[in-house]
């Protein structure tokens, strides 16, 4: 697939950058980018810039976004990256703890390799075209993180202990409507950045996450696989949790939480099983294969 488009190209450059519904600081948080995703700009409004994201549109603010041409947006998808695999990291300015901070740096965050290191650190050159030092052992190689997970495997029951390990580590982060990073989740954020870490893409929301991969009938759910709660005539999806086994799940509800289905107490009103469906029209694909990752 090829991405063509009249509209401009933008790099995010924030390591979490907002996005509402509408251009304004009071509206509410619809959703958040991660630092070097690629995204479409189509139209402003003072100081902000209403942009389609993989799966998403909204709009940020223009300091958030480095601007691109078509030619850079090509250069930028082919060149190597570095993807942080720390939770919380800090770009700096020389190669040393002591140095001073140019900027935060958390899981998912994608920077340009620059091919300099030095005592057990890398250079990067970030979207906003400044360079700075991360630690080496914070980072992957983008291209052989992006091979290497367990949702492009084929070992299910490996990505199944990968993505609910992750979900689980997460416990205690606080609950934050849009939240999407690291720093705070929803109920679908939690859900998308744990597949996202793992390979796989998601869409948003947990109203478009129900349609993804295959259904699963009551009683027949697996680990890793994902239940949705709400009301069921008509259908309406309200939350998402991920399926741990045992009749418990990982959600973020008030916070990152374990809860069995007992204690939650909703009722389940449908469940997917994304792990193992990767790449074949089921709304599941893998980063490899996403035209705003890499060059296809």
């Amino acid at each position: 697939m090829i991405l063509t488009s009249i509209l401009s190209w933008a790099i995010v450059t924030l390591s979490s950058s907002f996005m509402r519904p509408s251009p304004d600081y009071e509206a509410p948080l619809d959703n958040q980018l991660l630092m070097g995703a690629l995204v479409q700009t189509s139209e402003t409004d003072r100081y902000w810039v209403k942009v389609q994201a993989e799966d998403y549109t909204g709009w940020v603010t223009d300091l958030g976004l480095k601007v691109v041409s078509d030619q850079e947006k090509d250069a930028y998808l082919a060149a190597p990256k570095w993807i942080c695999v720390a939770e919380y990291a800090r770009i700096r300015e020389e190669p040393s703890e002591g140095s001073a901070p140019m900027c935060d740096f958390i899981m998912g965050n994608l920077v340009r390799q620059t091919g300099n290191a030095r005592d057990g650190w890398v250079q990067v050159l970030l979207p906003d075209g400044r360079t700075g030092w991360v630690l080496k052992h914070q980072v992957m190689d983008f291209r052989a993180w992006a091979e290497s997970r367990s949702g492009v495997s084929g070992d299910n029951a490996f990505c199944a202990r990968e993505i609910t390990s992750l979900a689980c580590s997460f416990m205690g982060t606080p609950y934050m409507w849009g939240g999407n990073t690291i720093k705070h989740f929803d109920c679908s954020g939690l859900v998308k950045l744990c597949y996202f870490m793992n390979g796989l893409l998601l869409p948003r929301n947990a109203s478009q996450q129900i349609r993804c991969g295959t259904p699963v009938k009551d009683g027949e759910w697996q680990p890793g696989d994902l239940l949705f709660f709400g009301g069921k005539k008509p259908l309406r999806v309200t939350h998402v949790a991920i399926y741990l086994g045992d009749g418990k799940i990982v959600h973020s509800s008030h916070m990152v939480r374990v809860n069995t289905l007992a204690d939650y107490g909703r009722e389940v009103v449908g469940a997917a099983r994304i792990i193992g469906n990767a790449d074949c029209g089921k709304g599941v694909t893998s980063i490899l294969e996403s035209p705003y990752y890499f060059k296809q």
